[in-house]
């Protein structure tokens, strides 16, 4: 009879705990395009009256095979547990912007269901019964608000066309004066009750955002005089209107971008979000508007910060959900002293947020580095849970490592950003580097997911590459001094924030100098046609994603003309012979005869924010000047793309520029 030796046990023993290590790496794999483009996440929470529900809207990406178009939206139910969770609307119908009845027994919608034309709003009843439209528009709905008291529903539409119009368009006559032929969004009111509606707004403005006082009888909205998305963004004023004297008037202009806003509790003060002056790119400064007397304050004062969401807490307190430096937090402001305390700091990122006042309760939408937007709950202390799982199959995914880093720039400045690092990375080992440039330049990245069909990050990164994010100046999270930075600066010291970023992870032994790519959308596109162009000896490839090549001609064919001109650059090219050759110094197209990367350009062909124009202009000229160039242009994609297909195809076609020219080319150092 042999005998079972201990040296035996521990061969066993090893054995075992090899087999189970090598069948776990086998389990998992590495994230794919398809899984990226397929992501489920929540967009919008609503929390019930009575605290113990919340509605959540949970995008998802058409089938494969399926009519192209954008994304489906869907309405689900969760109790505050997360135990009971269950889809409310149809699959395939798209539905959004979840609202409670006061007393929590109708959540009112928007969506669009035949034989309609338009959006409308619905209600559906949650004892029980089919959802059926409350209004009849004769456009479609974009926003809308319930009352306090229940008994009002206030909604946006633009005036339609009228029956002379219909019939000059019919008969040919279908030509447009630029600027001049347009409609005004409106506010109707509709009476719960008895189904009655009436338009509000009357007058030549068009409304854009609006919130119920408590009283039920007042609403605070912004307008503009025109409808442009130019007037959108800058020349927003806040009115006032009552219900049965149907008169708006205007309250305040402060002469700046316009954000988040709130009435108070007591109905005497109104909570808004704005810029400083018309030069402050972002709605971030915490403004309080005594809506008796006509006297504002500002209470975040030189906040290093941007505040993206206001709500009252009390009568003495208000809330807000600010970006500070790669987090966003819950931040609770006492008005009198002008200081805030967090609640909720450095967990996970937000994207929308519902407050409970009577339990000081929240629900809110968040990511972390290990997964997308999903629905979490948190009490008045900020302690949370995590209630959905709307990608279980991430739990197979092998994801990198990601951290927060920081560098000191050239002129002494610190800049963040995020870092990650490829899987099965080895300290003494230089890895090819991709820099994702964000776009704005008024946004930041957030250490939480990062990965999107427009942002490779874990795609990247599982595949051999490290992966930097930065948040150069002029991005937002820092305060308005740091927002403003770059004005009458754009891709000078901003971009060498970039450049010095690179050279630390190269300093630290981690980077291939002669592997370093660069990629990023809009204004990120933008920063991607520079490094191609002006700093060509820095890149080995570069990503343009709808970006800007020559800053004269985007300001004569974009949809923000002023919005770009006033809040980043902080000047008009055309007003001196001195702005001009800045403007055009600082297009990449002035400086093509420097290019050397392989450049792929990548744009929607209804993009009106960046036009495809200027894709055009800097193919055409790398072309030209026989760079290796590609072009590629997604029909019916306005700016950004929407249709699963083509979220996929860009995806791998980046994928492939980066491994045909950064992989390929460069030597170690």
């Amino acid at each position: 009879m042999s005998t079972f030796r201990p040296v035996r046990l521990v061969f066993w023993i090893f054995l075992l705990l090899f087999s189970w290590v090598g069948l776990t790496a086998e389990e998992l794999r590495i994230l794919q395009p398809e899984d990226v483009v397929n992501l489920k996440l929540v967009t919008e929470v609503q929390l019930s009256p009575d605290g113990k529900r919340i509605a959540y809207v949970l995008r998802k990406q058409r089938e494969e095979g399926e009519k192209p178009g954008g994304y489906r939206y869907e309405i689900w139910l969760t109790d505050v547990e997360g135990k009971e969770i269950r889809r409310l609307t149809l699959e395939g119908v798209n539905s959004r912007s979840p609202q409670w009845h006061p007393d929590g027994t109708i959540l009112y919608f928007l969506s669009r269901r035949e034989p309609e034309k338009h959006t409308q709003v619905y209600a559906l009843p949650l004892k029980g019964g089919e959802a059926y439209p409350v209004t009849r528009a004769l456009n479609s709905v974009s926003r809308f608000a319930v009352s306090p008291d229940g008994n009002w529903l206030v909604y946006r539409v633009v005036d339609p066309e009228t029956e002379e119009e219909k019939k000059e368009k019919e008969a040919g006559r279908d030509w447009e004066v630029f600027e001049k032929d347009y409609k005004h969004a409106r506010l109707w009111l509709l009476n719960l009750n008895n189904g009655d509606s009436q338009v509000l707004t009357t007058d030549p403005i068009t409304v854009w955002d609006f919130v119920w006082a408590p009283n039920s009888r007042e609403i605070i909205f912004t307008a503009s005089d025109k409808p442009f998305t130019d007037h959108s963004y800058m020349f927003k004023r806040i009115y006032r209107i009552h219900i049965e004297q149907k008169k708006a008037e205007q309250i305040f202009d402060p002469g700046a971008k316009i954000g988040s806003m709130q009435v108070s509790p007591d109905g005497t003060r109104l909570a808004f979000l704005a810029g400083v002056d018309q030069h402050d790119p972002a709605s971030g400064t915490l403004f309080i508007l005594d809506l008796k007397n006509g006297s504002v304050v500002n209470i975040s004062g030189d906040f290093e910060g941007t505040n993206r969401y206001v709500e009252w807490w009390d009568r003495k307190r208000v809330l807000t959900v600010a970006e500070q430096g790669v987090y966003t937090n819950v931040l609770l402001w006492d008005l009198k002293k002008r200081r805030y305390t967090p609640i909720l700091a450095e967990g996970p990122i937000f994207s929308a947020i519902s407050f409970h006042r009577p339990t000081k309760n929240f629900a809110f939408a968040g990511n972390t580095p290990g997964h997308p937007n999903e629905v979490f709950f948190a009490n008045r202390k900020g302690k949370y849970r995590r209630l959905t799982d709307s990608n279980p199959w991430l739990k197979e995914v092998r994801l990198a490592p990601q951290e927060v880093i920081s560098w000191t720039a050239r002129d002494g400045l610190e800049i963040q950003g995020i870092l990650i690092k490829p899987l099965d990375f080895q300290e003494g080992q230089r890895y090819p580097l991709i820099v994702q440039i964000h776009g704005g330049p008024e946004s930041a990245y957030h250490h939480g997911w990062v990965t999107y069909y427009s942002r490779w990050s874990q795609l990247l990164a599982a595949r051999g590459y490290m992966v930097l994010m930065p948040n150069y100046r002029a991005s937002t999270g820092r305060g308005v001094n740091f927002a403003k930075a770059d004005h009458k600066d754009l891709a000078g010291a901003e971009f060498n924030d970039v450049l010095d970023g690179i050279d630390y992870l190269i300093k630290k032994g981690w980077v291939d100098r002669g592997k370093v790519g660069i990629g990023g959308g809009s204004y990120g596109g933008y920063f991607s046609a520079w490094a191609a162009t002006r700093h060509s000896e820095r890149f080995a490839a570069s990503v343009v994603f709808a970006g800007i090549s020559n800053w004269i001609s985007f300001t004569g064919t974009t949809d923000i003309p002023r919005e770009n001109s006033l809040v980043h650059w902080a000047m008009f090219w055309l007003d001196s012979e001195e702005n001009e050759q800045l403007a055009w110094e600082r297009s990449p197209l002035a400086h093509v005869r420097n290019a050397r990367t392989p450049t792929l350009i990548c744009h929607g062909d209804r993009d009106l924010r960046v036009p495809i124009g200027q894709g055009y202009e800097l193919y055409r000229a790398l072309e030209m000047r026989n760079v290796p160039v590609e072009f590629v242009i997604y029909p019916r994609e306005p700016h950004g793309l929407l249709e699963r297909e083509h979220q996929l195809d860009f995806i791998k076609r980046v994928l492939a520029w980066y491994d045909k020219y950064v992989k390929g080319q460069g030597s170690g150092e």
